[in-house]
């Protein structure tokens, strides 16, 4: 069922007040059966309890587009997809559709479905409407999820995201929660056609409200790479070797 509606942003409106709640950025990145690369972006925050007010300034790019220009897949023809699909329409294990959003639907864990319901009016840089079907997220676009004291916006625990984390910062790295706030899907290509490694730049600003002492913190990201190295990946899959053989 749709509760709420998450409404686009011209611009951010609220300033670091503290370095409570707000942590950092984190990614996780898996490439799909369909050998898309998807990435699940998360704020991570300090508490359980703390919401993520809204993201803002976003410039969101890769360079896998034709002539430099940025490439995120979206399923063509069909009216409900787009940067702000209707949740009842899909999944959020979709691996063919980029999308923006705060929090899930109706606080179910990671795997239920992704929570972007509810229609808008052109804002926050989308200058064509969120449902439009596209490439690339304009720059300088926002979001929000109004009131931000809905359940969607709970923090979750990072532990259950699956893919390669990628992170922020080392404080980002040992932060424990997160609130989901995009969805990328791109080629699972490791290099675009001059050969150079594939990269995904999120240069970013959030602001959220910490549980605990009810002050709002904002942080920034900038040109934060959310796909991990290829050295990332190899270290990862060594680690899970040493722990099959550890239980054998």
């Amino acid at each position: 069922m749709k509760t709420a509606v998450l409404a686009a942003s011209a611009a951010g409106v609220v300033a670091s007040a503290a370095s409570a709640g707000f942590v950092g950025f984190a990614g996780f990145s898996r490439v799909a059966a369909n050998g898309n690369r998807v990435i699940d972006v998360f704020v991570v925050v300090s508490n359980a309890g703390d919401r993520l007010l809204n993201v803002y300034d976003a410039n969101i790019r890769n360079n896998l587009g034709t002539s430099g220009a940025s490439s995120f897949i979206q399923q063509a023809g069909t009216a409900t997809r787009g940067w702000k699909p209707d949740a009842a329409s899909s999944t959020r294990s979709n691996d063919v559709d980029s999308f923006c959003t705060i929090g899930v639907q109706d606080a179910i864990a990671y795997e239920g479905q992704y929570y972007a319901s509810g229609s808008t009016g052109a804002d926050g840089g989308f200058s064509s409407g969120w449902t439009t079907l596209g490439n690339q997220l304009p720059v300088g676009a926002g979001w929000f999820l109004s009131p931000p004291t809905l359940p969607d916006n709970g923090a979750e625990l990072l532990a259950g995201v699956g893919g390669t984390r990628v992170n922020q910062d080392a404080a980002t790295a040992a932060g424990t929660y997160g609130i989901w706030c995009a969805h990328l899907v791109m080629s699972g290509a490791l290099t675009n056609a001059q050969g150079a490694l594939a990269s995904c730049l999120w240069t970013l600003s959030a602001a959220t409200k910490d549980a605990q002492t009810q002050q709002i913190s904002a942080g920034t990201a900038t040109n934060f790479n959310l796909i991990p190295a290829p050295g990332a990946v190899a270290l990862l899959a060594a680690a899970g070797a040493v722990r099959r053989k550890q239980r054998a």
